[in-house]
């Protein structure tokens, strides 16, 4: 099964790169590599500085919406937890799962707070992630309509980000939904304790349980509407300070965007990176994507394709060269908390042995 997921993650990556590789074919490669050859590597750098930027306001957001929920979560270890869970968005084909995940054990081992708060910040943060994603998609589209017709491509990719924030609305609304999802997860970590230590620990049994504090949880941040407001604007931010790093690259490459397209564009690309694909880094699909978004924008297509691909080497190169550098400084950390994690699990084992084989002397 391992050789089998690995073979299939091996040809999904081929696909991708394949596909970059089509796009590039059609939009006149040597033209293309001239613009790079030609690349203001100052631009590229502070496309970099605001990339770092961006990640800096998400962190921050996500720390200030922790607040509102009654959860104390360290400057430091709120941008350390985001840039780690990049990291793993890029190396993992799980459309972000792995991301949340990583960020959730990561500020877990410097809190007494449950799984269950983390959860909801998370939620909570995710939701205001696509607040602000919309008001600014919103904002730019309107502009857009007002000043020429609006592309066909541009409003079908459109549509799909409104449905995505409906989703993610109805999941924060009612965290409840996320029930039966939880259960599956419980009942495969029950499995593979059971592999490990041949033991059950009953996880499933547990889950609504936990479902049912993540929602109360979420519900009481919206108590604190200042330290929401806040992750609001800490959101917006993010989102333009993106916008920007991508008119940094267009001027790298001796070429220029309407502001408004680069609030139009920005989004959508991040929208391509995060979809289910099961390709890491969602290869081939975001570059054609994005050449798609930029071209319908007007932008010419060589042009449209060497942005694509700076934008690309900052999002991954860039960005899993700070995991590393994060991973490093918080490396022996990270091991500690694993043995404590292990181990716990080990004692959580032994107490179900032991009820389990008391009821049984009973």
């Amino acid at each position: 099964m391992v050789r089998l997921g690995r073979a299939g993650l091996l040809i999904a990556t081929a696909v991708g790169a394949a596909l970059v590789v089509l796009a590039l074919l059609l939009s006149d490669p040597w033209e293309v590599a001239a613009r790079l050859s030609a690349a203001n590597p100052y631009y590229v750098a502070a496309a970099c500085l605001l990339d770092f930027a961006s990640i800096l306001f998400f962190a921050l957001a996500w720390v200030a919406a922790a607040k509102a929920a009654g959860v104390e979560i360290g400057v430091l270890d709120g941008i350390a937890a985001s840039i780690l869970s990049l990291t793993a968005d890029k190396l993992v084909a799980s459309a972000a799962i792995s991301g949340e995940l990583v960020r959730l054990v990561y500020v877990k081992r410097k809190s007494r707070a449950g799984y269950a708060e983390f959860l909801a910040t998370i939620l909570v943060h995710r939701f205001l992630y696509n607040v602000a994603f919309v008001i600014l998609l919103a904002v730019a589209l309107l502009d857009m309509a007002l000043r020429s017709a609006l592309p066909r491509s541009v409003a079908l990719v459109s549509v799909l980000a409104a449905l995505s924030m409906a989703l993610a609305s109805y999941v924060l609304v009612r965290p409840e939904s996320l029930g039966g999802l939880l259960r599956r997860v419980a009942r495969y970590l029950d499995r593979l304790v059971a592999g490990v230590y041949a033991a059950q620990l009953g996880l499933e049994e547990r889950a609504d349980a936990f479902i049912l504090s993540v929602a109360r949880f979420v519900r009481s941040s919206w108590r604190r509407k200042h330290l929401m407001s806040l992750a609001v604007l800490l959101m917006l931010l993010q989102w333009v300070a993106g916008a920007l790093e991508l008119g940094a690259l267009f001027r790298a490459v001796n070429s220029s965007a309407d502001l408004w397209q680069l609030l139009v564009a920005f989004p959508l690309h991040c929208y391509l990176t995060a979809l289910p694909v099961g390709i890491p880094a969602a290869l081939g699909v975001t570059e054609a994507g994005t050449l798609a978004v930029l071209t319908a924008l007007g932008v010419e297509r060589s042009v449209a394709m060497a942005v694509t691909i700076l934008v690309r080497f900052v999002e991954i190169w860039f960005e899993l060269m700070l995991g590393a550098v994060t991973a490093a400084l918080a490396g022996a950390e990270l091991l500690s908390f694993r043995r404590a994690l292990l181990e716990q699990v080990a004692v959580e084992v032994r107490v179900a042995e032991g009820a389990r084989g008391a009821g049984g002397r009973g």
